[in-house]
């Protein structure tokens, strides 16, 4: 039991010691204080109390910590408290307050390159800024370091709170560099060695506190902001972000796209106003600026240091040791080593040169102090020395005697602190002799063990049960589960609308209840926004609260009973930190392409980031709701592979996996919306009748007909009946009735069934099983619920005038049906001489009649199988006489006259939508274009660039496979 005396003061105070320092009384490091005050907090609700949180979590980091002196919590509460008086009445040299101007002076001096100067010269007009620097907790730190503590030191002595991010999560996502349990040691070597570099160069660290990264990076809502921004930033965006910090290989791990993203975020929730780090970190930098303001965040300032070449040259590195000095080097190392680098007035940038200028100075000149060589002469700047060393008075050999001096000097401090007994044992624990990396990166226990099924079945009736309804047939493994009491997932994206075929898959859930197993049904709320992120975060948890109650509903309409159902929702779940651990540790084994091969012809946009981690998801589903059986339509078993193939990583108990059917598209031919492929579960009747008498259902035709799939499916299975009547009068032959779905499919097949029969058929059978769920979902609770979930279009505004308030600027290019075409045939307009007539495929069940005015321009050779951009949603319109159906969409310049066609990238599929990138929203049916001249104000903002790229107002076109470009004119109106 906690102590009484930690009252909600208490705590709030302690809270805002530990805003700005690491421990509760040492700067520095823990003290029996912070033992003490951890034993009373643990059994406390601490969680609103956020750097308290921070604070415990970082403790019990520490494995068995314990101090000679016993403290009572009186003491420790009154000696905390006197401690902070103590500080507060301090006033040190630093305290006194420069000019802004003064400010932004010192904490930009040397550095390399500042993004957003006049922010924060705003900003410490008002107050001191907060910056933050992180450091993954890989390799052991080296002299190099002091280049960031030399510029740490010029932040403080400004006046700036300064966060050092110790970013463990951020070391095991850079390519598995070390094992996840390492890790957690290194992080408490790093604050040692790097509070201890501080020392050694008398910087002050109250304002200097030390922060965990998993402290917060695990937390739901910082998870969230990963999965949003996964579903905003593309696979390419994300690759490119990180090239030059994340290492690369040629089959790149998942983890190295999810780090750029992390070190944004990091920004935020850390409450600094600016960032610090390389230069090599640039594209991180301009990668945050880019998405935090599109998560509704602020942008932050950038401050980049020049990077330091190693001793032997290149970047000076922690896996390079003849590159490196090691802050522990013995004097006779860091002599050997400095001695031996190269040092020669003809190469003035060199590793020594550099060190001194970036190192070297810095620190004398915070000391007030002169750079002294051996044979007498001082320098008070760099650029003297420079000057000298080029010239020839300075030699390298001296200059580094010099250096050996200064450096062993500096470091003396350092071995001294860490030949303490406890840092001795942390660094032998950071950074053992030999590393086991274990092949599972995580080790929690696996789903529990499956009890005896309850059910009188036999062996026999259960497979023939169970396996009924597949798509195909399941796993022998399968046998060995019939009698025991398993757990079956079912998983469900909300993005559309609810289906029809939701029936058929509960259908096959009553098989499952009947042989005595239980079933999970996960809606999924979070998974939906990340497939294509089109789905607004918002919205996808009522969507997935409407599923529940119409899936319950649907149950309740069919007989199904749910006591052995449980149902869940992504959110419930998903942002859980041992599901999140679990995450990034896939995230850390798989690879991109592992990842792309599974979701390539699974989800709406594979090439958004979310993609990568969308299969790890549902592979990580399987073992956080416990499945023995993984339950899915057949157009996801690529996900079902995937999970067979990984889940191994975070889990040592394998699944099966079910596949149910898909539902073909009720037409064939591109949508022009997504509903019109599917009938939806509360469809209104008028609408019902026009998709069931537009559906393809093809005289004679069994092998393609959605009408015959519904059947089979979905109708039979969920009424439980084998037999099918079709309802005629007598004068057209009276009802058919039909015992098997063979005998309806043969007698389509031999033409004696007529389609127009078969659709009046089916919208019967469909309203027999949908009227009863609509008849509950008319409850105002439910009409609540549906408007949650699908919330009606923002009416427009109105001018005064009464008319319509909306502007020509208001258009969106993701109105625009872009597709990729390829001309399979050409020819000259017989009543025109200036136009072609193409066929043109755009992935749809017949080639479009599109009329183009390009005969002037392309010869008509030129024309046969080009790959063309078509705009598809247009109106067809006659054009002397032909109707075209879409336009080629071209560059045109008229002095000198020229149109050229819109390329698509050479692997583009043929029907794919072209898109303008971040307006990935959903097409118009058909553009409205009413109005004479609606079509060009559309079209405003459309041009090439000056890299013969397609934009709109500079964002560029793209399919799957890159962006589009035109032959030869930049600059050019897109028409």
């Amino acid at each position: 039991m906690a102590d009484s005396l930690y009252t909600d003061e208490i705590l709030s105070k302690f809270n805002s010691i530990l805003e700005h320092k690491s421990y509760v009384v040492d700067v520095a490091n823990p003290s029996i204080h912070d033992v003490v005050v951890r034993e009373n907090v643990k059994n406390l609700n601490i969680e609103s109390y956020c750097h308290l949180t921070r604070w415990f979590k970082h403790m019990n980091s520490f494995e068995g910590i314990t101090f000679p002196q016993k403290l009572s919590s009186k003491e420790v509460i009154s000696q905390i408290m006197e401690s902070c008086k103590s500080n507060d009445a301090t006033v040190t040299k630093h305290d006194v307050k420069a000019s802004a101007k003064q400010q932004l002076a010192l904490i930009t001096r040397g550095l390399d390159e500042v993004m957003g100067e006049e922010r924060m010269l705003g900003l410490l007009e008002k107050r001191p800024i907060k910056i933050y620097w992180g450091t993954a907790t890989t390799g052991k730190p080296h002299v190099a370091y002091f280049v960031p503590m030399t510029k740490i030191a010029d932040f403080l002595l400004a006046g700036c709170e300064v966060v050092v991010l110790l970013a463990d999560l951020h070391a095991y996502l850079d390519n598995m560099k070390a094992p996840w349990e390492l890790i957690q040691h290194r992080t408490r070597y790093y604050e040692a060695i790097i509070r201890a570099m501080m020392r050694a160069i008398g910087v002050p660290q109250e304002k200097l506190r030390f922060v965990q990264g998993t402290s917060f990076e695990l937390s739901a809502t910082y998870t969230t902001d990963v999965y949003r921004l996964s579903a905003m930033v593309t696979e390419h965006d994300a690759k490119k972000a990180g090239a030059e910090v994340v290492k690369q290989v040629s089959s790149p791990m998942q983890s190295g796209l999810l780090y750029p993203g992390l070190q944004a975020l990091d920004e935020q929730y850390l409450g600094v106003d600016a960032q610090f780090g390389g230069v090599d970190q640039r594209k991180i930098f301009t990668y945050a600026e880019k998405y935090l303001p599109k998560l509704g965040y602020a942008k932050r300032s950038h401050l980049m240091n020049p990077m330091v070449p190693g001793l032997t040259g290149g970047k000076m590195s922690s896996s390079e040791a003849d590159s490196k000095i090691d802050l522990l080097d013995s004097k006779e190392a860091v002599e050997r080593k400095l001695m031996s680098s190269v040092c020669l007035p003809s190469e003035p940038d060199n590793g020594v040169m550099a060190f001194v200028n970036y190192v070297v100075f810095p620190i004398l000149d915070n000391q007030k102090k002169q750079l002294e060589l051996g044979d007498g002469s001082k320098f008070s700047s760099f650029g003297d020395l420079k000057q000298q060393f080029v010239s020839g008075k300075v030699s390298g050999e001296e200059l580094k005697k010099s250096v050996v001096l200064f450096l062993n000097n500096l470091l003396e401090s350092i071995r001294a602190e860490f030949k303490q007994p406890h840092l001795k044992d942390l660094t032998d624990l950071a950074y053992p002799a030999s590393i086991d990396h274990p092949k599972n990166a995580s080790q929690l226990p696996g789903a529990t063990s499956k009890t005896p099924s309850s059910s009188s079945m036999s062996k026999e009736t259960k497979l023939k049960t169970v396996s009924q309804q597949l798509s195909e047939m399941p796993s022998l493994d399968l046998a060995d589960l019939l009698d025991k009491k398993c757990h079956v997932l079912w998983e469900l994206d909300v993005t559309d609308r609810p289906s029809i075929s939701i029936l058929g898959h509960l259908a096959k859930i009553r098989d499952f209840l009947s042989v005595g197993w239980t079933v999970t049904i996960a809606v999924h709320d979070i998974q939906s926004h990340m497939d294509g992120g089109t789905l607004p975060w918002d919205i996808a948890v009522h969507r997935a609260n409407l599923y529940i109650e119409l899936i319950k509903s649907a149950c309740r309409s069919h007989g199904i009973p749910t006591d052995d159902i449980t149902f869940v929702r992504g959110s419930d779940y998903q942002l859980d930190e041992s599901y999140v651990l679990d995450l990034y540790k896939m995230s850390a084994m798989i690879t991109c392409q592992d990842s792309n091969d599974a979701t390539a012809d699974v989800l709406r946009d594979p090439s958004l980031l979310s993609g990568l981690i969308y299969p790890d998801m549902v592979t990580l589903n399987e073992k956080h709701l416990k499945a023995d059986v993984h339950y899915m339509p057949i157009k996801y078993k690529p996900l079902g592979v995937f999970a067979e193939r990984h889940l191994h990583v975070a889990e040592d108990v394998s699944k099966i996996h079910l596949y149910g059917h898909s539902m073909p598209s009720l037409i064939c031919r591109a949508p022009l919306n997504p509903e019109e492929e599917f009938i939806e579960l509360l469809e209104q009747e008028a609408v019902l009748k026009k998709k069931i008498k537009s559906a393809f259902c093809e005289e004679g035709n069994v092998e393609l007909n959605p009408l015959l799939s519904l059947v089979q499916h979905i109708i039979m299975p969920i009424l439980g009946e084998g037999s099918f009547t079709i309802s005629r009068s007598l004068e057209h032959g009276g009802n058919l009735n039909f015992s098997s779905m063979d005998e309806l499919k043969e007698a389509f097949a031999s033409k004696s069934l007529h389609p127009g029969d078969l659709k009046s058929a089916v919208q019967e059978y469909v309203k027999r099983i949908t009227d009863p769920i609509k008849k509950q979902a008319e409850s105002p609770a439910f009409k609540k619920l549906l408007n949650l979930a699908y919330p009606p279009p923002q009416k427009k505004n109105k001018a005064p005038d009464g008319k319509s308030a909306n502007k020509p600027d208001e258009f969106d290019p993701s109105q625009f049906n872009m597709l990729v075409g390829k001309i399979v045939d050409v020819s000259r307009h017989s009543d025109a001489d200036s136009l072609y007539v193409e066929q043109i495929d755009v992935g749809e069940e017949q080639p479009r009649t599109i009329v183009s005015g390009l005969v002037k321009y392309v010869p008509i050779e030129d024309m046969r199988d080009r790959m063309v951009v078509v705009l598809a949603n247009l109106k067809p319109q006659a054009m002397r006489g032909v109707k075209s159906s879409g336009m080629v969409l071209c560059a045109s310049t008229s002095d000198p006259a020229a149109v050229e066609p819109l390329l698509p990238p050479a692997e583009s599929k043929v029907g794919e939508r072209v898109i303008v990138e971040d307006h990935e929203g959903d097409a118009s049916p058909v553009l409205n274009t009413k109005k004479s001249d609606a079509l060009a104000k559309m079209l405003e903002g459309f041009k090439t660039n000056a890299s013969l790229q397609a934009t709109w107002n500079d964002c560029l076109f793209r399919t799957s496979a890159g962006p589009v470009t035109v032959a030869t004119l930049r600059n050019a109106p897109i028409k």
